[in-house]
C-alpha cells in the first residue's frame, strides 16, 4: 500500500466518522467507494488473498457476536470487514488493538452515560496510529 492509498483511506475513513459522529449512521457508499478503489483502482493490483481471507475470518469471528448481541452496528461491522481485506494481516491486528484502546479511553471519558457511542472515529485513529505512527 502506497502512501496515496494510505491518504484514500484515511480521507474515506474520516468522512465515515464525520457522518458517524453527527447523525449515527454511515451511508454505504463510503465503504463501496473504498472497496471499489482498492480492488480495481489501485497501483498495486490485488492484494494478498491468502491472508485477506484469514484476517477476514479472524475480524468476522471477533465482531459479528457483537454485532448479533447488538454491541457493535452494522456499519462499524462493515467498515472493519472491510479494513481487514484492505490492510495486511500484522496492519489489521495492530489497528484493531488502537482502535479498541481509543474507544474504551473515549467512552471512559465522554460516552459512560450514553447507551449508544460512535465507534467509527476510533477505527480512523486506530488505522491512522497502524499506518503512521507506529
Amino acid at each position: 500500500m502506497n502512501l496515496y492509498d494510505e491518504y484514500f483511506l484515511v480521507f474515506v475513513l474520516s468522512l465515515c466518522a464525520m457522518q458517524d459522529l453527527k447523525l449515527r449512521k454511515v451511508s454505504n457508499v463510503f465503504p463501496v467507494i473504498l472497496l471499489i478503489y482498492f480492488l480495481f483502482l489501485n497501483d498495486e493490483g490485488v492484494f494478498d488473498i491468502h491472508e485477506s481471507i484469514f484476517s477476514l475470518i479472524f475480524v468476522a469471528l471477533l465482531s459479528l457476536p457483537g454485532f448479533i448481541k447488538g454491541v457493535f452496528g452494522a456499519a462499524d461491522v462493515k467498515l472493519v470487514l472491510l479494513l481487514s481485506v484492505i490492510l495486511p494481516a500484522s496492519k489489521t491486528l495492530d489497528f484493531l488493538l488502537y482502535s479498541f484502546i481509543s474507544f474504551a479511553v473515549y467512552w471512559l471519558l465522554f460516552a459512560r452515560g450514553q447507551k449508544e457511542a460512535p465507534f467509527v472515529p476510533s477505527l480512523l485513529v486506530g488505522v491512522v496510529v497502524s499506518l503512521w505512527i507506529l
